[in-house]
């Protein structure tokens, strides 16, 4: 009996421990998106893809730290004052950070839609060069995200640039683009995400739903 008791009670302190870990790992996360949604800078995204990075070396089986430094690398590559060299350095760091991500969470539409996104800025660093070759694989990507969660308006709202970008390219109508970004706009309302999981973009989206034109 006082073994079985001893038990039960080494079993609660190490849950309640790691309840407590939890707890501080989702309070940070928390704290460094809500600057995240505020940054503007390289500097900016810099001492966040540092601060990310941090954390995912500490909390090893967690996939959104990785995810959120990537998400930095890639918002930095978009930068316009960027020379291309720079601008592929960001990606290409954003890319790995994504590979490692998908090790712990396989088969995860929010990370193969952020891989599609850095694609899709390589492509727009040189689309002259890179149109041919990059804008079949950034499709590809969004699709395959779209695949892997039907409700996920990143992946829907990507897309919808990529489709509205290839339409302009060929001089084609962007119905189709115009759609999917008006339906991405709804899944954003639809699923209003809380917490530490990916919610950004429904400004964007909004703003294409809008804006966008039927010719």
């Amino acid at each position: 009996m006082k073994k079985s008791l001893f038990t039960i009670s080494i079993l609660f302190i190490f849950y309640q421990a790691i309840a407590v870990s939890n707890e501080a790992f989702v309070k940070i996360m928390k704290a460094k998106i809500e600057i995240l949604s505020n940054t503007q800078t390289i500097e900016g995204y810099q001492q966040l893809a540092n601060e990310f990075e941090r954390i995912s070396q500490k909390e090893i089986t967690e996939w959104l730290p990785l995810y959120y430094t990537a998400f930095c690398y890639v918002n930095m590559g978009f930068r316009r004052s960027l020379d291309l060299e720079t601008k592929d350095s960001y990606f290409n760091k954003a890319e790995a950070l994504i590979e490692k991500a998908e090790k712990l969470s396989e088969n995860n539409s929010e990370l193969t839609a952020l891989k599609g996104y850095a694609v899709m800025g390589k492509l727009s660093a040189d689309a002259a060069n890179r149109g041919q070759t990059m804008s079949p694989l950034a499709m590809q990507l969004f699709g395959r995200a779209i695949q892997q969660n039907p409700e996920n308006p990143r992946a829907l709202f990507l897309m919808a640039q990529m489709e509205y970008g290839m339409a302009q390219f060929f001089g084609s109508t962007t119905e189709k683009a115009c759609a999917m970004a008006k339906q991405s706009v709804m899944l954003y309302e639809r699923t209003n995400e809380v917490g530490i999981q990916p919610s950004w973009g429904i400004n964007g989206a909004k703003e294409m739903a809008t804006s966008c034109q039927k010719p």
